[in-house]
């Protein structure tokens, strides 16, 4: 898996890590140390990249605060101290990485696969909740995600990149990590059904 297929999981993990310590910054610490620790062991072996990344981050986040609380115990201090903010985390840098990754999507999967892998893989969907906007059954859906990581792991590039769809793609995904999801699901109905025609 490449730092661009991989960033692809990057808000999911931010969310669960933010979760767990309550602070933006320090969460988007935690995503940094799970993908610099993923591509430094370089864990060929993992079967499931999402699931272990998933773990990874929670752990991280986990012992993050009783790192922090034992600082607290040890120093007897009457208050936590204030987390740091990471002032070398560079937003631009992240936005790149989310839309070479929606890049790769686009030039790798068709119409459905990235639709499912998307709203599956990156937002958590449920298989029930994909029939309507795929206009598959949830056994198709769970074939077509099959094939969408199996064609990501490969070099070739089946779709040449369109900047406009890449655009209105990294719009639509920014809007939906924050829970907006409608334009997202409009943008992969429309491909799915122009693929169709």
């Amino acid at each position: 898996m490449s730092q661009a297929e991989a960033a692809i999981y990057r808000p999911l993990l931010h969310t669960i890590a933010y979760k767990i310590v309550g602070c933006s910054a320090i969460a988007e610490d935690m995503v940094q140390d799970t993908f610099l620790n993923w591509f430094k062991n370089e864990k060929k072996e993992v079967k499931d990249a999402k699931a272990y990344l998933i773990s990874s981050v929670r752990n991280l986040s986990i012992n993050h605060l009783k790192k922090k609380k034992d600082e607290l115990f040890e120093n007897m201090a009457p208050n936590l101290p204030s987390f740091r903010i990471n002032s070398d985390i560079s937003y631009l840098d992240i936005k790149q990485e989310i839309s070479d990754s929606l890049a790769v999507i686009l030039k790798k999967l068709a119409p459905a696969e990235r639709a499912v892998f998307v709203l599956k893989e990156v937002f958590n969907f449920e298989y029930s909740d994909l029939p309507s906007i795929i206009g598959k059954t949830s056994d198709n859906c769970r074939q077509l995600l099959s094939r969408a990581q199996q064609k990501l792991t490969q070099e070739k590039e089946r779709f040449a990149l369109e900047p406009s769809k890449l655009s209105s793609l990294m719009s639509n995904f920014k809007n939906a990590t924050l829970g907006e999801f409608e334009g997202l699901i409009k943008t992969l109905k429309e491909d799915i059904s122009a693929a169709t025609k």
